[in-house]
């Protein structure tokens, strides 16, 4: 994905992208599958590859948060998510990152540059769609069973994509812990459903039957 493909930059023309990567210090930089991407005081824009944005609980485990792929955008929003526990990022498959300071985004631009006001509207919206996103695992987590949790999330990505099928995002351990459940008992409560005709499953694509 190209930088100005980014929502982040939607309205942007590439002369002002040109300015921008001096006056944002914007730094790009790579990672292998599994290692920790630091965000702190950073806006992280994801040209290639996956992402996971992870609270790391008090007993050690890892609750996912969030998957992204290419063109995702994280660090500016980390405050939505940060209650008890360590926010980390971790790059799930090889990727790519434009890092921007995040100060630079905010602050007041001593020279009032369009571009630099249409970037901070963009990010507004985004953060809106991030609470969004918050709202809907929120909504998935107040479901008590594992059956009741997966059938929550399955039945929003039949909604997204307006049919009964569709790819899951990541693999079905990374499933278990977007869901913040024990990933052999869900895999148990898969099979019951499949077994019930409740949906069919081939690797990553799930039917509601």
């Amino acid at each position: 994905m190209k930088i100005l493909e980014n929502p982040l930059f939607f309205g942007i023309s590439e002369e002002s992208l040109e300015k921008m990567r001096i006056c944002f210090h914007m730094e790009e930089k790579s990672f292998r599958e599994k290692e920790e991407i630091p965000i702190e005081g950073k806006v992280g824009i994801l040209l290639e590859g996956s992402v996971s944005l992870n609270r790391l609980n008090q007993d050690g485990n890892l609750d996912m948060l969030e998957y992204m792929n290419d063109g995702g955008i994280f660090g500016a929003f980390v405050n939505l998510f940060q209650q008890n526990g360590e926010i980390l990022v971790l790059c799930e498959k090889k990727c790519r990152v434009v890092f921007i300071d995040a100060y630079h985004i905010t602050k007041r631009c001593s020279n009032a540059c369009l571009h630099h006001s249409i970037v901070v509207e963009n990010l507004l919206n985004l953060m809106t769609d991030k609470v969004q996103q918050l709202s809907e695992k929120v909504e998935i987590l107040s479901n008590r069973s594992i059956r009741e949790k997966l059938l929550c999330y399955f039945r929003m990505q039949c909604n997204k994509c307006g049919k009964q099928c569709f790819m899951l995002p990541f693999s079905v351990s990374s499933l278990a812990n977007y869901l913040c459940v024990d990933r052999c008992a869900m895999t148990r409560e898969l099979k019951h459903m499949k077994e019930e005709g409740i949906l069919q499953m081939q690797g990553k694509q799930i039917q509601l039957l």
